[in-house]
């Protein structure tokens, strides 16, 4: 700064050093000699050169300091000179306060308009990274939220989920309108929409808010049933863990997290043939029987955990789908690709209902604690075509064997027993 001297360059015209005699005084010399201008602030002229601004151009811009009141300066005179166009001119701001005098731009740091935007845009990133911090810090404090209040493990990773997929969309927490503006604009479906609503609800009633939700309404639609041949296809080309699953999920009518997350070994009842179930989602427990043909799969699993399958349901059911979808191709058969681990639960009591006409019986094996839930499979059977297989039992053991299958005591005929079973 002071005391140091500089070599002329076809820069310092430009910048209040001139060439010839006092071109090797110091700058402290120079700016007192009056190539600098005079403080818009003040009227010192004390001034000392500090460094140069560079516009988007690569312009360079000279910057002057006040030795008297400290206020930093660039001359719109070496403004125009560096800036060549009328458009350049224009975008000449400061980024503080920008004052008017003796002809001069007073300015704290910057004295473009390009360098005030981009401040600008940093401003409105660091607003979006707080917005996203308080949005992730709230998400945080609802899943305990919804711990404490009891919610199962299932809802509030759905919930979360969802939250979280919103706060990448760019909704904000803080505006309703914002909410409802990102749910209409994707292309979910309509349950999809309304469990979104249903979190952002919760969200509010944790933090004691309320507002008006948008309305969407569910249709139901009545699930996809397979045949059991279809079932028996997909189980048979399936790996020995997720054919394990699927079989106890047939036999049982299990939900996928009763099956996969709850069910322990200390459950499985080798004597008995039966199982213990833990229910979830509010359901009522129950002990359902086993088949020789599941229990001899559940015995070749590895017994490594406390539970069954140790894996969670979202990891079973994402290799389960590359398995669907490899089976379905491989048989050509499209209607396998629709099978989900809920359709068995579907086709397991659309089959007792046919079999035993009897609401209460299905209601107990799915663990409902209302009729209403179970009625909706009534909507699924047709009894016009109620064709039976028959069989004869010629002795016990044999009779074993067909009710182990699913098959039904029918009457004695001489020394044997006859069996059906529908189709």
């Amino acid at each position: 700064m002071a005391g140091l001297t500089q070599q002329p360059s076809p820069e310092d015209a430009l910048f209040g050093k001139e060439a010839g005699p006092n071109s090797g005084k110091s700058e402290r010399e120079d700016c007192s000699a009056g190539a600098s201008p005079l403080c818009p602030q003040c009227g010192s002229a004390k001034i000392w050169r500090d460094a140069l601004r560079y516009s988007v151009y690569g312009d360079k811009i000279q910057r002057w300091l006040c030795r008297d009141c400290g206020v930093r300066f660039s001359d719109p005179k070496d403004v125009k000179n560096a800036w060549s166009t009328q458009e350049k001119i224009a975008r000449i701001s400061s980024s503080n306060e920008i004052k008017a005098s003796d002809g001069l731009v007073s300015t704290s740091q910057i004295c473009v308009t390009e360098t005030k935007n981009l401040v600008a845009e940093q401003q409105k990133t660091e607003v979006l990274r707080r917005n996203e911090a308080e949005a992730k810090g709230s998400i945080v404090g609802f899943s305990f939220w919804l711990l404490k209040q009891g919610y199962s493990k299932a809802t509030i990773q759905g919930r979360v989920k969802l939250l979280n997929r919103l706060m990448r969309l760019g909704a904000d927490f803080n505006n309703e309108d914002s909410i409802k503006e990102i749910i209409s604009k994707q292309t979910w479906a309509v349950s999809r929409k309304v469990n979104a609503v249903d979190a952002y609800d919760s969200l509010l009633k944790m933090q004691g808010k309320t507002w008006t939700p948008p309305i969407y309404r569910r249709v139901r639609k009545l699930p996809f049933i397979p045949t059991e041949a279809e079932i028996d296809q997909l189980i048979a080309g399936c790996s020995k863990r997720i054919a394990t699953y699927l079989q106890l999920l047939k036999e049982t009518g299990m939900r996928c997290g009763e099956a996969c997350e709850l069910l322990k070994w200390t459950d499985i009842d080798l004597e008995q043939r039966s199982i213990r179930i833990t229910p979830e989602k509010g359901s009522n427990p129950r002990i359902l029987p086993l088949s020789v043909k599941l229990l001899d799969m559940l015995t070749e699993m590895p017994k490594n955990t406390p539970t069954v399958f140790s894996v969670n349901a979202d990891m079973m059911r994402h290799n389960f789908e590359h398995q669907r979808k490899r089976i379905s191709a491989k048989l050509k058969n499209s209607r396998i690709n629709q099978i989900t681990f809920h359709t068995f639960r579907h086709w397991k009591a659309t089959m007792e209902y046919r079999k035993t006409r009897d609401l209460l019986h299905v209601k107990e094996i799915l663990g409902h604690k209302s009729l209403n839930n179970t009625m909706l499979y009534t909507q699924l059977i047709s009894f016009k075509d109620d064709d039976f297989t028959a069989t004869v039992a010629h002795s016990e053991e044999e009779a074993c064997k067909l009710i182990e299958a699913g098959f039904e005591y029918v009457c004695d005929f001489g020394q044997n027993k006859l069996f059906r079973k529908r189709k």
